[in-house]
């Protein structure tokens, strides 16, 4: 019923929102003349950069509750060559309590590494990796590897859409040994087909939306399907600066008894455009 609910809800916003952006029937216009040899090493400058956002949040409480909270993570990609590669990066920490009995109530950090190769004009294939650690639940670190294809369902200038699918294997270690789905151990392996889906818009020149949804579905091992959902909203305030809501979920089908099958953060903070 959660995955049903999440990919129901971002498959409805993809298509209102392609809906509502779909470009009236434009009138013939002349071919556009050659780019000048400077227009195409401007264009060429563009791709080889590196674009994209590196966000930081920040909260805290004092009084009868005391809290500390701070997050930042990184999303860059660079065009090269018919490919594109993209890396992320997060870092999230929390703790709550006074000193003397402070608790760590979120201690994670993860990053991500993927290349796309274009095909064709609608088609591409990608290799990603990604790995991921968490204190809170004793989670040393987990890697996820995949390899698989795509299409470009949507690519204009003002919005995309990508779907993929391919096979990943995931492999997690923990500190101590958990029960999951009835095996006690400290490691657990997997292989899965991965399904997902990557939408962005530009709603206006200073509003702008990003989300990408991964599934991790298991065909044997520890038999734990994996979910992971990530959206932005980005407004422009300056050239550089945007404040950026941001939403993450996790959904893990097994966990261990102290654990809970959802994971999710809403943040707000600030962003710095990485790029030209």
């Amino acid at each position: 019923m959660h995955r049903f609910v999440i990919a129901s809800v971002v498959l409805g916003c993809a298509a209102l929102s392609a809906q509502a952006q779909e470009p009236a029937p434009a009138a013939a216009s002349p071919v556009a003349p050659n780019p000048t040899p400077a227009q195409a090493s401007a264009e060429q400058g563009q791709d080889l950069a590196w674009v994209g956002r590196m966000t930081a949040s920040l909260s805290a409480t004092s009084g009868n509750s005391r809290s500390r909270a701070a997050q930042a993570d990184v999303d860059v990609s660079r065009k090269k060559d018919g490919g594109k590669t993209t890396l992320t990066a997060l870092v999230s920490e929390s703790q709550s309590g006074k000193k003397q009995d402070r608790e760590t109530t979120a201690g994670k950090w993860a990053g991500t590494a993927q290349h796309d190769r274009d095909i064709d004009a609608e088609h591409f294939a990608f290799a990603r990796m990604g790995v991921e650690h968490d204190r809170v639940i004793e989670l040393k670190l987990r890697t996820q590897a995949a390899l698989g294809l795509g299409r470009h369902v949507i690519n204009e200038a003002d919005r995309t859409l990508d779907v993929f699918a391919g096979l990943g294997r995931t492999v997690s270690r923990y500190r101590e040994e958990k029960t999951i789905g009835g095996e006690t151990d400290s490691r657990f392996a997997s292989n899965s087909l991965l399904i997902g889906n990557e939408y962005t818009a530009q709603f206006t020149p200073t509003v702008s939306f990003k989300q990408r949804l991964e599934g991790y579905l298991s065909v044997d091992g520890d038999r734990n399907h994996l979910f992971k959902l990530s959206a932005a909203l980005n407004v422009d305030m300056t050239r550089t600066l945007a404040l950026t809501i941001a939403l993450t979920d996790t959904y893990s089908s097994r966990v261990a008894s102290d654990q809970r099958r959802n994971d999710m953060a809403l943040t707000t903070g600030l962003s710095v455009k990485i790029g030209p």
